[in-house]
């Protein structure tokens, strides 16, 4: 029976250390202020996202891509004497290269309108666009994001790495409070997850697609120079004299209907006044 006894206790004590570890860590309490247990903390102090990445998992800066990334935007200003049809055939350009418009604002004399092209047609694109009126204005920039790609996308890796590590480790969790603190943990690196890579796609859309400025400016005659001197002083005195004059009649058509109305009982009124002081001297005299 003390054999027996002995060969129990040396089978339960054959457990490995990481796995007696992980009991021994699971088993821990939660401290009553929410923290997590010594176990709890190191491991997820450990996961944080400038955690170093393993070596199988770091991405190559030069395996990305062996071409620079460049977002490139243009701004085109034209002067044409229709403007509605030059923003028309401006879209059709755009759609023919595979692209798309977006804000328009047109106007009698001015319109404005957004494009969106790929990056690789974007020359032959402002070219075609450049034959539907005078040219004005025609800028073209570029900026060069490559090491913010790289970097977003070295930070997407790190950070699934993060992630996963968070999950293995929710997996572990025995207690509620455990459960509670490493799930709150989780869904805050998965957000910061998913904003690296709405940004990562946000700039990608960017290098792929371009932006085209166009603003279309209606063609007119240009303003006549102002003349100076005695006859071109004269000429505007009886301009303003005529501007005056005009004025004034117009005011004056404008009252008259209204004095008729009023003149009518006015008169009216006056006439049945006189009538009246005169009747009583009439009566006297006879």
């Amino acid at each position: 029976m003390l054999a027996l006894g002995l060969l129990a206790g040396c089978g339960s004590g054959a457990l490995s250390s990481g796995e007696a570890q992980s009991a021994h860590d699971l088993a821990a309490p939660v401290p009553a202020d929410g923290s997590l247990s010594k176990r709890g903390a190191g491991e997820v102090a450990g996961v944080a996202p400038n955690a170093p990445v393993p070596p199988d998992q770091k991405i190559d800066p030069l395996s990305i891509s062996p071409e620079r990334q460049l977002i490139r935007t243009a701004r085109l200003e034209l002067s044409a004497a229709d403007v509605t049809g030059v923003v028309g055939r401006g879209k059709e350009a755009a759609t023919r290269a595979g692209g798309f418009a977006g804000a328009e604002e047109t106007r009698e004399t001015r319109a404005t309108l957004t494009l969106r092209v790929p990056a690789d047609k974007l020359d032959a694109v402002l070219d075609e666009l450049t034959k539907l009126g005078t040219v004005n204005v025609r800028d073209v920039r570029s900026t060069d994001v490559t090491d913010q790609l790289v970097d977003t996308q070295s930070r997407i890796t790190s950070q699934r790495a993060s992630v996963e590590r968070v999950r293995a480790l929710l997996a572990r969790a025995n207690t509620v409070g455990e459960i509670v603190q490493v799930e709150g943990e989780l869904n805050r690196r998965q957000a910061d997850l998913e904003a690296l890579q709405r940004r990562l796609e946000s700039m990608s859309n960017q290098v792929a697609m371009s932006t085209v400025t166009l603003t279309v400016l209606r063609t007119g005659a240009p303003p006549a120079k102002a003349d100076s001197g005695f006859l071109a002083g004269l000429a505007s005195g009886w301009n303003a004299l005529l501007a005056f004059g005009s004025g004034l009649l117009t005011a004056i058509g404008a009252v008259l209907p209204f004095a008729v109305v009023i003149a009518i009982p006015v008169l009216a009124l006056v006439i049945w006044l006189r009538r009246r002081k005169a009747a009583p001297v009439i009566a006297t005299e006879e």
